[in-house]
């Protein structure tokens, strides 16, 4: 910990000098602007997103390709940088990489929006991104990983109804967007974590937000992965051309529809901080239970084979988790309403 004096300037200004290792650090100029924060009896010093978007880019992190000896482990390191909200990454081996580690890198960048590789040779290959956390707001991205898992929910329902095959695979090959979706708006959060200066260009409205929309996306993106073993459920029992009965189809249908109902309500509640939308969700959640009896108890009258009725069952219990992430984002509805008070709840004594 160091010290600083304080040193007063002209009739009423008081200024206190920056440690030169930590303005070396940032790679800060002369001239550069920096944000003052009170928080309780602390003052916290903020960099400018120029400033801190200048600060990572000048900064290369280097991966040793040599010790991912795993596999996957490569991609996974190349994602956890990306995550982190790391500009410049450097992929290094000792002699030629590896075809699988080529592989690894090449996949990663596949699911990751805005990175490139920007340099490459037989044992080097630069990666680089750049995105600018103005031009996505939070709001729009969590939208489209909702539409995402909606529409892969909705396509292979639609697939088991007609028998279409084609609708249950293009519900799979949403996936890979869906992860790319998550990839980035958990990297714009951390990113606001390390710097407040971000979450005005995000929307968010102060940093009680970002615990929430870490969860959030969380819970959309394992929404989007149910959605996927749905359609994989549901190619299943295409492939084994039965017929299931139709109270079966009705039931499932029906749970479907109200999950989707759920799942609508809760997301909307969250974006535009309805309570009564949140609370007809969790009130939908809890219509689930008798819902999913119903359809087990039809499953035991109605179907005796086995390789019927563990892709049913494991079909209902993917749509049975996607309510329960559904009631999740509606309890995290009501947690954003009350952060700010409101005449529904505000501290006592206020007008």
């Amino acid at each position: 910990m160091e010290s600083r004096k304080i040193q007063k300037v002209g009739a009423a200004t008081f200024t206190i000098s920056l440690p030169k290792e930590w303005v070396s650090r940032r790679n800060l100029k002369k001239g550069d602007q920096l944000f003052l924060l009170e928080d309780g009896e602390s003052l916290r010093l903020l960099l400018s997103p120029s400033t801190e978007g200048r600060t990572r880019e000048s900064m290369e992190f280097l991966i040793d390709a040599d010790l991912c000896e795993e596999p996957g482990m490569l991609e996974r390191v190349i994602v956890g940088n990306y995550v982190l909200g790391r500009e410049r990454i450097v992929i290094r081996a000792s002699a030629r990489l590896r075809s699988d580690h080529q592989d690894e890198m090449r996949n990663a960048i596949r699911r990751l929006m805005g990175i490139g590789i920007i340099e490459e040779t037989a044992s080097r290959v630069v990666l680089q991104c750049s995105i600018n956390p103005a031009h996505y707001p939070l709001d729009a991205l969590i939208k489209r990983l909702y539409n995402l898992g909606y529409t892969m929910l909705t396509e292979s329902l639609e697939a088991l109804v007609t028998g279409d095959a084609a609708l249950a695979a293009d519900a799979l090959k949403r996936e890979d967007d869906a992860d790319m979706m998550y990839w980035l708006i958990l990297r714009l959060v951390l990113s606001a974590q390390l710097d407040e200066a971000l979450l005005e260009p995000l929307g968010m409205r102060s940093r009680l937000e970002i615990p929430g929309y870490r969860i959030i996306c969380q819970d959309l993106e394992a929404v989007a992965d149910h959605g996927s073993d749905i359609a994989k459920h549901v190619q299943e029992l295409l492939a084994l051309g039965v017929d299931l009965p139709t109270p079966l189809l009705k039931s499932i249908r029906a749970l479907a529809e109200t999950i989707g109902q759920l799942y609508g309500k809760a997301l909307g509640a969250l974006l535009s901080r309805d309570l009564k939308q949140a609370n007809e969700a969790i009130r939908l959640s809890r219509t689930l239970e008798k819902k999913e009896q119903d359809i087990g108890r039809i499953v035991l009258k109605e179907i005796d084979d086995p390789k019927v009725v563990i892709p049913v069952r494991g079909l209902v219990n993917n749509l049975i988790h996607i309510g329960e992430y559904a009631r999740s984002i509606a309890v995290i509805a009501y947690n954003r309403y009350l952060e700010k008070p409101t005449n529904l709840c505000r501290p006592v004594g206020a007008a």
